[in-house]
C-alpha cells in the first residue's frame, strides 16, 4: 500500500502525550501530522514536544488552502459513520481531530467538507482517546478497513470474550480498557504479567485511577495468569507481524465461545507464548497496517482491532444507530473504580481520563 495522501491535523490538542501518540497513529498509515496554532502551544511542555518531534505548526489559512477534502472526526448527530467511509486517494486530504475535552473548534468545522464519527456501543462512554480515535479513522479512511457495520438480530450473541495479554504500560492499558468499554464490552480479562494494572505501585496507581465506589455502567476487569488454562473453542490472536489472516478479512464475531487475544508486543515475546493454553483452535490475525512504527502504542493496536470486531458484531435491527451523548468529547475527568472480590469494576465515566 502506498503512503496515504491524508494529513492528520491536531486542532488544539493539549496533552503532550496525545500529540506524540497522534504522530505514531499517522506514521502507521504513512500520513503526515501537523498541529494548528493555538494558545496551548505556548505551554512549555507542549512547545518541547512540538520542537522535539519537529511537528509543523500551521494556521487556519494554511489548512484552508492546503487540503481538500477536509474531514472532521467529530461526535455529532450529522456525522457519517466511519465504517464504510473512504478518503479520495489522489487528493491532499486532511483529517481534523480536536481537543480532548471540546472536540474540533467551530472555526475548523465550518471549513470541513464532511464529518465522520466512530460509533460507540456503551450507551454512556461516547468517545475514544483522541489518538486512538485517529488510528481507527485512518484505518477505515485510508487503510484496509472493512465496509459498513453489520445489522443483525442479536449482536451480543456474536461478541467474543476479550483478553489483553501482558500490557507493559498502565496508561496504554487504561486507554485500551476505555476502548473496550466504548465498543461495547462489559468484561475483559487482563493477563497482567508486567504489573501494569493489578498491584501497581502507588505513583502509577494514582496516575491511572483514584478510589471511588460506583459500579453503574461499568466494565469488569478480571485478572488472569499464565498458569491458568482456558477452554475456548476458538482463539483469535491479533499480532502486528505478517503471516496471519488480515484483520479486515478475519472472523472476529464468533460469539462467547471465542476468545479474542490482543498481546502487547512490548510486554511479551509473542513467539514464546503457549497459545494452546487459551483454547482448542488457534487463529492468528495480522493487524494489517501499511507501516510498523518503532514506537508503537498498545492503545492504537487495540482500538483498531476492537473497532473492526465491533463492526462485525454489528448492531441490532431495531436500532438505527448507537446512542451518541452530545457533540463534545470528554477525556480528562478523574478516574474511579471499585474493587470486588474478582477483578475490578471500572465506571465508564472513569475511563474518559485516558
Amino acid at each position: 500500500m502506498a503512503d496515504s495522501t491524508m494529513t492528520v491535523v491536531g486542532d488544539d490538542v493539549e496533552n503532550p502525550a496525545n500529540i506524540q501518540t497522534l504522530l505514531v497513529a499517522a506514521e502507521m498509515f504513512g500520513s503526515g501530522c501537523v498541529v494548528r496554532h493555538h494558545a496551548h502551544l505556548a505551554r512549555p511542555e507542549i512547545a518541547d514536544v512540538v520542537d522535539a518531534e519537529r511537528i509543523q505548526v500551521v494556521s487556519s489559512d494554511t489548512i484552508r488552502t492546503a487540503y481538500h477534502p477536509m474531514i472532521a472526526l467529530e461526535n455529532a448527530d450529522d456525522a457519517s459513520e466511519i465504517y464504510g467511509s473512504r478518503s479520495p486517494a489522489s487528493c491532499p486530504a486532511a483529517l481534523i481531530v480536536g481537543n480532548e475535552r471540546r472536540g474540533v473548534s467551530r472555526e475548523l468545522l465550518t471549513l470541513c467538507d464532511s464529518l465522520v464519527q466512530i460509533p460507540m456501543f456503551s450507551g454512556e462512554l461516547n468517545s475514544l482517546n483522541v489518538a486512538s480515535a485517529t488510528a481507527v479513522a485512518l484505518y477505515y479512511l485510508v487503510g484496509d478497513g472493512g465496509g459498513k457495520i453489520r445489522v443483525v438480530s442479536h449482536p451480543e450473541k456474536r461478541r467474543p470474550c476479550l483478553l489483553f495479554l501482558a500490557p507493559s504500560d498502565h496508561v496504554e492499558l487504561g486507554s485500551s480498557i476505555r476502548s473496550a468499554a466504548a465498543f461495547g464490552w462489559s468484561r475483559i480479562l487482563v493477563e497482567d504479567q508486567n504489573i501494569a494494572w493489578f498491584g501497581v505501585e502507588r505513583g502509577a496507581r494514582a496516575e491511572g485511577r483514584a478510589a471511588a465506589r460506583r459500579a453503574r455502567n461499568s466494565i469488569r476487569v478480571i485478572p488472569s495468569s499464565p498458569e491458568q488454562r482456558h477452554a475456548f473453542d476458538r482463539v483469535d490472536v491479533v499480532v502486528p507481524t505478517p503471516g496471519g489472516t488480515p484483520l479486515s478479512r478475519a472472523t472476529l464475531a464468533s460469539g462467547p465461545e471465542t476468545l479474542l487475544v490482543i498481546p502487547d508486543c512490548h510486554g511479551i515475546d509473542i513467539e514464546s507464548v503457549d497459545w494452546e493454553r487459551f483454547g482448542r483452535e488457534i487463529h492468528f490475525v495480522t493487524l494489517d497496517i501499511p507501516h510498523q512504527p518503532v514506537n508503537r502504542r498498545y492503545r492504537l493496536d487495540v482500538s483498531i482491532a476492537l473497532a473492526e470486531a465491533a463492526r462485525q458484531i454489528g448492531r441490532s435491527r431495531s436500532k438505527a444507530k448507537p446512542t451518541q451523548r452530545g457533540r463534545h468529547l470528554r477525556y480528562d475527568r478523574g478516574f474511579r473504580l471499585h474493587v470486588p472480590e474478582l477483578g475490578e469494576v471500572v465506571d465508564f465515566k472513569d475511563l474518559e481520563r485516558y
